[in-house]
Formats: structure tokens, sequence, C-alpha cells
């Protein structure tokens, strides 16, 4: 075994020779993100198994884009509404389309060909 390098769990450098023979990790840092990785898969498994038996809705949302279901706050924000970002670049551009349709409805003339000058129509009006 004295020739094999010992390498960190989380990260796979090697561990420094003046190393505690008990060693796992590197430092801390590395010990810290281990365990949160940890954590955050045990999470992931719990909500997906609970999401399949049908007793967990609330940490599951469906993408209003593409309809695929995803589990906030593993890999997404917890108010997350869109599963990637191109979901959430095409909702944009559907609203933008939306609003451009408003946009030219508003502003076209709606049978009008010209415009009544208003002093026009007043001085008709009176005679």
């Amino acid at each position: 075994m004295a020739g094999r390098v010992r390498r960190c769990r989380h990260c796979r450098q090697p561990l420094r020779a003046t190393a505690r023979r008990d060693a796992l990790y590197c430092d801390r840092a590395c010990k810290a993100a281990a365990c949160r990785l940890r954590r955050h898969r045990a999470e992931t498994t719990y909500i997906a198994i609970a999401f399949i038996n049908g007793e967990e809705t609330e940490h599951v949302v469906r993408c209003p884009v593409c309809g695929t279901c995803f589990a906030l706050g593993h890999g997404h924000r917890r108010d997350a509404v869109y599963d990637r970002p191109a979901c959430r670049q095409e909702a944009y551009r559907a609203r933008r389309r939306g609003a451009e349709r408003v946009r030219e409805a508003v502003t076209a003339p709606a049978g009008v060909t010209a415009p009544v000058p208003l002093c026009t129509a007043l001085a008709s009006a009176d005679a």
C-alpha cells in the first residue's frame, strides 16, 4: 500500500503525505461538500419515491412549457417555474409575441381611412 496514492473521496485530488492514515477528505471544505451532496441525494431519492407512490406533490411541479416534472430545490430554485433555461426563454418569447399582437391591435386603425379634423367636424355639426 506504500506505493498507492490516496485520494480525496470528494474531489479525487491526492491527499497530502502528512495526512492521517484514516483521512478521507483533503480538507474541511471537501468534507462539508461531500456531506451536502449525500444529503441532497438522500432528499432527492425520498422525494422521487414519495412522488411515485403518490404521497408527495408539493415538492414536484410540472413545467408549463415542456410538461416535464421536476423536484423543487434539487438542481432548481425552490420557487422555480420552468424546468430548463430553454423553457424560460420560450415562455418569454411567447409573452413577447402576445404583447406585440396586442400592441398592433391597439395601434391599428379601426376602419377609418383618414382622421377627421376636430374643427371641421364641429363646423359641420353647427351648420
